[in-house]
C-alpha cells in the first residue's frame, strides 16, 4: 500500500536559480523522509506553482 502527498508552492516571480534552490530543497527534505518523486508540474499563468507529488509505501 502506498501513501501520497503534494507539495505545492509560489514561483511566479522566482528566478531560474531560486527556483532551482526552492525544488532542491524540497526534493531533499522530501527525499530524507522516504518520499519518491512521482510527478511534477509547472502550472498556472507564467508557470506561477509548482506542485511536485510523492509516495512512499504506507508504514
Amino acid at each position: 500500500m502506498w501513501e501520497y502527498t503534494t507539495v505545492t508552492f509560489n514561483s511566479l516571480f522566482d528566478t531560474v536559480k531560486s527556483l532551482k534552490k526552492k525544488s532542491d530543497a524540497v526534493l531533499e527534505r522530501y527525499g530524507k523522509d522516504g518520499w519518491e518523486l512521482v510527478n511534477f508540474q509547472c502550472a498556472g499563468g507564467l508557470g506561477s506553482m509548482m506542485i511536485f507529488v510523492f509516495k512512499r509505501e504506507k508504514k
